[in-house]
């Protein structure tokens, strides 16, 4: 659930009308909004200290267990974005 969740918000911030503004001022932002993976960091890592998630659980490590659960997170998203635009997305043969 998290995991949807997460991606459902990751998307919602790089397409929407005031989010894209915020984007474009400035160069740095407007990397941060293109990437998957960076975006969803910051995203994951909300959700892990809001949601309590854990990945090192039982052990429970202050700010260091929600920045390892958020780049788990992340990446396996990430890498499950990847992998569905290369099986299923469209390739532009145009060049």
């Amino acid at each position: 659930m998290t995991l949807v969740l997460g991606r459902l918000i990751i998307w919602a911030l790089q397409t929407s009308g005031p989010t894209r503004r915020f984007w474009d001022l400035h160069p740095f932002l407007q990397e941060l909004g293109e990437c998957d993976f960076c975006l969803g960091f910051w995203v994951y890592l909300v959700l892990a200290w809001v949601m309590g998630i854990d990945i090192l659980e039982p052990d429970y490590f202050p700010i260091v267990s929600e920045i390892t659960t958020a780049l788990a997170l992340s990446f396996g998203v990430h890498l499950a974005r990847v992998g569905w635009s290369m099986n299923f997305g469209v390739l532009d043969l145009s060049d």
